[in-house]
Formats: structure tokens, C-alpha cells, sequence
């Protein structure tokens, strides 16, 4: 009895360090991203796919565009438990018409993964 507890123990350790490491890989990667500002004048009218993908920070979105203007963001994957923070880049974005917009304070990360989600369908428009 004693043996099964220990190795139960044991596994479960394993587990959560398996689950902290994941946690914090591709953190520092996110944080360093340099987020384009991309001319909206070159993208013609029409829909957009773009991701970024790093462990737990990646994200998919599709970008609207009519009359070079963002029309709307529909995200498509993302973290869990970070709709929130999405949401507010998403209005963010279409309001400045920009990808070069401020991050969600206390959620760096999150918010570069999504704006270069952004970014890249932007950037596959042109």
C-alpha cells in the first residue's frame, strides 16, 4: 500500500511539472514579438486567415476587410480562459485600424500572440 502511494505520488509530480514546464514554454518567445504595422491601403477587400502558434499562446483568426477598413475579427482558436483579453484587442484593433496597439495590461503575452495572429492575416491579404 505504502509503494502504490509513493509511486502515485510520484506521478503526480511528474504530472505537475509536466504541466508548469508547458505552462511557460514559448512565454519569453511571445513577450519578444516585434508586431508589424501593416498598411491597410494594400489589402483588398475580403477575408483573412492568420495564426501564430507557440505552445499555449497560439491563436487563429480570421480577419474581415471591406474598403481597406478591418470590418471584424473572428477568432477562430485561441488559449482558454482568455476570451476576455481577445475580445478587448479585437476592439482595439478595428477601432485604430491597427495592429499597433497597446497590450492588455498583465497579459503581454497573450496579447502579442493575438495581435500577430492579426498581423499575419493581414499580411497574407497582400
Amino acid at each position: 500500500m505504502k509503494k502504490a502511494l509513493k509511486w502515485i505520488g510520484i506521478g503526480f509530480l511528474a504530472f505537475v511539472v509536466v504541466i508548469m514546464v508547458y505552462a511557460f514554454l514559448g512565454k519569453e518567445q511571445t513577450i519578444a514579438l516585434q508586431i508589424s504595422k501593416i498598411d491597410l491601403s494594400n489589402v483588398p477587400d475580403g477575408e483573412y486567415t492568420g495564426q501564430y502558434d507557440c505552445y499555449r499562446w497560439s491563436n487563429t483568426v480570421k480577419v474581415a476587410v471591406a474598403d481597406h477598413r478591418i470590418t471584424d475579427i473572428e477568432i477562430i482558436n485561441g488559449p482558454n480562459g482568455r476570451a476576455g483579453i481577445r475580445q478587448e484587442l479585437k476592439a482595439r484593433i478595428i477601432e485604430a485600424q491597427s495592429t499597433a496597439v497597446d497590450a492588455v495590461s498583465g497579459a503581454t503575452a497573450d496579447s502579442k500572440a493575438f495581435l500577430k495572429a492579426v498581423e499575419t492575416a493581414l499580411q497574407n491579404a497582400q
